[in-house]
C-alpha cells in the first residue's frame, strides 16, 4: 500500500492523514478540532474519582518500595537484588510506552485501559503473595508495564472526552494524584512495614475492586476503529520497531543504574549492555527513519513530530522538567537521612513542601493556563524558578538550616510545578487530531525519559562521587562495605565507627549529594533555554 494514501482512523473515529500531509499542517491543526463532553454530572464525577483513583494506585506503587525494599530483601536474603525493585519498575514502564500509543490508537481505549488495571491488579497480588525475590521482580515489572497502560489510558480518555478548554485542568489533576501518590508511597509502606510489607501491594485490590462497576458501566467507551476486526488491526503494527526500541530501553536503563553500583563501570557486563544499547538504538533510528517492515503511518515512533519544532521543544520542556523535579523528591530525604539521622518515614515527610506546593502549582497551572490560553509564559517561569531552586539544593551542607532547605524545596515545586504536566496539553494544539494518542505517547515518552534517565544519572553521580570521597576518607576499606555505608545509617560499618569518624563520613556523603542537584539544575537550564523558543500565540481555546 502506497504511503501517500494510507488512510487510518484516529482516536476520535475521524480519518489519519498520511504522514505527508499531517506534518505540514501540524502547527496549527489542533485549533481546528474542537471536543464537547457528552457525560455530565454525577455519572461523570463518578468516573473521573475512579480513573483518577488508578492513578494513585500507580504512583503509591512507584515510590511504596523505599522502606519496604529493606525488609523485602531481608526475608528472601536476597540483598544483592535490592536495586531491582525500582529497575524492574522503571524497567517495565517505560518499554511499554510507545507499543502503548500504537495500540491506543486503533482499539478501544476503554477496554484497553480496563485490561492495563487488571494486569495491574494481578501483578499486585503476585508481589504481595510472592514466595522468592525472583517472583517479586516479575511483579514489579508488570506493575510498572500495567501501571503504564493505565497511565496512557487516564491521558487518552480525559484528552478524549473532555472541552478543549477544560482539558488542561483535568490533566493537572493526573499531575497533582501523582504528586499526592508519590510521597505517599513511602509514608504508606513504613506504616505497612510494621505490620507486613505484603498488605502494601493488597491494597490495590482493595480499591480496584472498590471502583471496578464504575470502570465497566460508566466509562465511556472510545474505539477509533469501530467495526474493524482485530487481525486487520494488528496487520500493521510495527513489531519489528517495538523489540528494538524495547531491547534499546531495557540496555540504556540496566546499564546506567548497575554501573558504579552492582558493577564497576569498567566491567564487561556494564561495556556489553552500552555496546548493545547503541547498537540497537542505531538499528532503531534507521527502521523508524526508512520505515522498514512497516510504513510511515504505522512505524512506532512518531517520527513525523520531530519536523515539528514546537513538538521538539516541548518534548524536551516535558523530559527536563521531570528531571529537575523528581530528583529533588528522590534525594531531599537522603540528604535527611544521613545530615539528620532521619527514619525513611520522617524522611517522606520532610518533602511534604516540595509535594503539597508542587500538586497546588500543577492544579493552578491547569485552571489558568486554560483560561489565558498561553503556555509559554508558564514554561519560562517554571524552569527559571526550578533552576534557582535546585542551584540553591547544590549548595546546602550537612548544617544547611532546615527552614533553608524547605524554602528551596519550595521555589523548585513552585517551579516543576508550573510546567511539568503542562505538556500533555500544549501538545494537543500543533498536532493533528487524529495522532492525539500518539501525541499523548510522545509526551510519556518525554516524561518517563526525565524520570528515569534522570534518577539514573543522578544515581549513579551520587554513588560514584560518594565511593571516590569515601575511599579518601576510608582508605583500605573495600568497595563492597563502602556501598553499605552508602545505603544508609543503619548500616552496622557506620554505627560502629567512632562519633568524629562518622560525623567525617556523613559529611562526605551530603557533601556528594550536591552533584546529584546539579544534575538537576543542569535539566532546568536546558528546560529554560527550550522554553524561550516555544511559540509566543494564545493557543488553547
Amino acid at each position: 500500500m502506497s504511503t501517500a494514501s494510507q488512510e487510518n482512523v484516529d482516536p476520535q473515529g475521524d480519518v489519519m492523514k498520511a504522514e505527508a500531509n499531517s506534518s505540514s499542517s501540524s502547527e496549527s491543526a489542533g485549533d481546528a478540532v474542537t471536543h464537547t463532553r457528552k457525560i455530565r454530572g454525577l455519572p461523570w464525577f463518578l468516573t473521573v474519582v475512579a480513573v483518577l483513583s488508578s492513578m494513585l494506585m500507580y504512583a503509591l506503587d512507584t515510590t511504596i518500595t523505599a522502606d519496604l525494599g529493606p525488609s523485602i530483601v531481608t526475608q528472601f536474603d536476597s540483598i544483592e537484588l535490592l536495586p531491582w525493585l525500582s529497575v524492574g519498575f522503571m524497567l517495565g514502564g517505560i518499554v511499554v510506552v510507545l507499543p502503548l500509543g500504537k495500540l491506543y490508537g486503533k482499539f478501544n481505549a476503554k477496554w484497553l485501559y480496563i485490561i492495563s488495571l487488571v494486569i495491574f491488579l494481578a501483578a499486585s497480588a503476585i508481589c504481595g503473595a510472592a514466595p522468592n525475590m525472583d517472583a517479586m521482580i516479575v511483579g514489579r515489572v508488570f506493575l510498572g508495564a500495567a501501571g503504564s497502560g493505565m497511565y496512557f489510558g487516564v491521558l487518552n480518555l480525559l484528552s478524549v472526552y473532555t472541552e478543549d478548554k477544560e482539558r488542561p485542568i483535568y490533566l493537572s489533576l493526573v499531575g497533582f494524584i501523582w504528586g499526592i501518590g508519590t510521597v505517599l508511597g513511602p509514608v504508606i509502606g513504613g506504616g505497612f512495614d510494621k505490620v507486613s510489607w505484603r498488605w502494601a501491594f493488597y491494597l490495590n485490590l482493595f480499591i480496584g475492586g472498590v471502583f471496578a462497576p464504575i470502570y465497566v458501566f460508566l466509562l465511556p467507551p472510545s474505539d477509533p476503529q469501530p467495526g474493524l476486526a482485530t487481525k486487520a488491526r494488528l496487520s500493521n503494527f510495527d513489531g519489528l520497531g517495538s523489540l528494538l526500541s524495547t531491547g534499546f530501553l531495557l540496555c540504556a536503563i540496566m546499564a546506567i543504574n548497575f554501573g558504579g553500583a552492582l558493577y564497576a563501570w569498567g566491567s564487561g557486563s556494564i561495556i556489553a549492555l552500552f555496546v548493545v544499547a547503541g547498537v540497537l538504538l542505531i538499528g532503531f533510528s534507521l527502521q523508524q527513519l526508512f520505515s522498514w517492515t512497516t510504513s510511515e503511518t504505522e512505524r512506532m515512533f512518531p517520527v513525523q513530530f520531530l519536523r515539528s519544532k514546537e513538538a521538539c521543544l516541548l518534548f524536551i520542556c516535558a523530559a527536563c522538567s521531570n528531571a529537575a523535579g523528581f530528583i529533588p523528591i528522590f534525594y531531599i530525604p537522603v540528604y535527611f537521612i544521613f545530615s539528620r539521622g532521619d527514619n525513611a518515614l520522617d524522611a517522606a515527610v520532610r518533602l511534604l513542601p516540595l509535594i503539597t506546593v508542587m500538586s497546588a502549582s500543577i492544579i493552578a497551572n491547569g485552571f489558568l493556563m486554560s483560561r489565558w490560553g498561553y503556555y509559554m509564559p508558564w514554561y519560562v517561569a517554571g524552569a527559571a524558578l526550578a533552576l534557582i531552586g535546585n542551584v540553591l539544593l547544590s549548595l546546602i551542607t550537612a548544617d544547611t538550616a532546615v527552614a533553608n532547605i524547605y524554602g528551596y524545596e519550595v521555589l523548585v515545586a513552585i517551579g516543576a510545578g508550573l510546567f511539568i504536566q503542562a505538556g500533555y496539553a500544549a501538545i494537543q494544539t500543533v498536532v493533528e487530531a487524529a495522532e492525539m494518542a500518539y501525541a499523548i505517547a510522545f509526551m510519556m515518552l518525554a516524561q518517563f525519559i526525565g524520570i528515569v534517565f534522570g534518577l539514573a544519572v543522578a544515581g549513579a553521580v551520587f554513588v560514584n562521587v560518594a565511593i571516590s570521597s569515601l575511599h579518601r576518607t576510608l582508605p583500605g576499606t573495600p568497595r563492597a562495605e563502602i556501598q553499605v555505608i552508602i545505603g544508609g545509617t543503619s548500616s552496622h560499618a557506620l554505627l560502629d565507627m567512632s562519633a568524629e569518624l562518622r560525623d567525617q563520613v556523613i559529611s562526605t556523603i551530603v557533601d556528594s549529594l550536591q552533584g546529584v542537584f546539579i544534575a538537576a539544575y543542569a535539566a532546568a537550564a536546558v528546560a529554560l533555554i527550550a522554553s524561550v523558543f516555544l511559540k509566543r500565540s494564545r493557543a488553547l481555546a
